[in-house]
C-alpha cells in the first residue's frame, strides 16, 4: 500500500466523520466482535484505523450515528484505542485500554483486561437507541480461546465480565448481570482474496452477528446487525452498521517474509561464496 493510498483513506474517512452530525458506539474495534472485547490484543506495530454508520431499522433506513477511530498494539501485550465521537454538533474524545494477562496455549486462554470510555463525559440519551454502550469507565475481564472441532475445525470461543455499560436492568440484560460471550470463525476463500470472520455475540444487552472482510490490501469492510434478539412486532431496536478500516497487519506481514527472503538469500550468496573459493583454492592445489 503505496503513502498516497494510506493518507487518502485517512483524509476520506476525517471527513466523514466530521462532516457527520451524528454519535458513536465503541463498534469494530481491531481484536473485538462487533461490539464486544476479547481477551486478545493486537500484535506490537500493528494498527487499525476506521469509520463506521449505523442505520435504524425504520423505514428509509435513516442514518443513526457514525464514528471515527484509532487502536494500536504495543509489545504484544498492551492495545491502545482512541474514538473521536460527534454527538449534538459536540465533539467528544474517549480512550480504551486493554492488557493482556495470561496467553494462549494448549490449555490456558488468551485473558485480558481492560477499561473502555475514559475521557470526555458523553450526554446519555434515553429511548431504545441511546447512548448507554458509552457508559464512562467500563472495566471488563475477558477470555479467549481457539478449539478445533470436527468438521468446522477452528473456531474461536470468547466470554467475559464487565460493569456499567455491559449491565442494564432490562431484558437479558437482567439475567446476564454484565457478562458478555460470542463465537467467531475465519475462512480464507479464493475469491475473496483475503480473509473473512464471521462472528456472532451477546454483549450483555443483546444479540449481534457480523461479518469483516480484509483484503489483500489490509482494507476491511464491516457489516453487521445488532439486536437481533428485538421483539418481531417492533423490530426498532435492530440496527444495522457498515464500516471501512484500514490494518497494517498485511503490510507488516509481507515485510517480515521480505526479511526471512533476504537473509536466506544471504545466506545463500555466502554459501555460495564459499563453494567458490573453495574450488580455487583446490584448483591452486592441483
Amino acid at each position: 500500500v503505496s503513502r498516497f493510498t494510506f493518507y487518502s483513506f485517512w483524509l476520506s474517512g476525517f471527513l466523514a466523520f466530521w462532516l457527520s452530525p451524528c454519535w458513536a458506539a465503541p463498534y469494530f474495534r481491531e481484536s473485538g466482535l462487533v461490539d464486544i472485547p476479547t481477551g486478545r490484543v493486537v500484535e506490537h506495530g500493528i494498527f487499525n484505523i476506521g469509520t463506521y454508520i449505523a442505520f435504524r431499522n425504520e423505514d428509509k433506513l435513516p442514518r443513526d450515528e457514525a464514528a471515527l477511530r484509532l487502536d494500536f498494539g504495543l509489545f504484544d501485550r498492551v492495545e491502545i484505542g482512541l474514538t473521536s465521537v460527534r454527538h449534538d454538533g459536540e465533539s467528544y474524545l474517549s480512550g480504551n485500554l486493554k492488557v493482556l494477562l495470561f496467553r494462549e496455549d494448549a490449555t490456558v486462554p488468551n485473558v485480558a483486561i481492560g477499561i473502555e470510555n475514559v475521557g470526555d463525559q458523553i450526554k446519555i440519551g434515553s429511548g431504545l437507541n441511546d447512548l448507554t454502550r458509552y457508559k464512562r469507565r467500563s472495566l471488563f475481564l475477558a477470555a479467549s480461546k481457539e478449539f478445533n472441532l470436527p468438521r468446522i475445525h477452528q473456531i474461536a470461543g470468547h466470554i467475559g465480565v464487565g460493569n456499567r455499560r455491559f449491565v442494564e436492568e432490562i431484558g437479558i440484560s437482567n439475567v446476564l448481570n454484565g457478562v458478555f460471550f460470542g463465537l467467531s470463525k475465519d475462512f480464507q476463500p479464493a475469491f475473496a482474496r483475503g480473509n473473512v470472520a464471521f462472528s456472532v455475540e451477546v454483549d450483555g444487552r443483546g444479540v449481534n452477528a457480523g461479518v469483516r472482510h480484509t483484503g489483500d490490501s489490509g482494507l476491511q469492510i464491516y457489516l453487521c446487525a445488532e439486536a437481533l434478539n428485538a421483539p418481531a412486532t417492533e423490530g426498532k431496536e435492530i440496527r444495522y452498521l457498515v464500516g471501512v478500516a484500514w490494518t497494517n497487519r498485511p503490510l507488516m506481514r509481507r515485510i517480515e517474509e521480505a526479511k526471512k527472503l533476504a537473509k536466506q538469500a544471504g545466506l545463500i550468496a555466502n554459501e555460495a561464496k564459499r563453494i567458490a573459493e573453495e574450488g580455487k583454492l583446490s584448483k591452486r592445489e592441483n
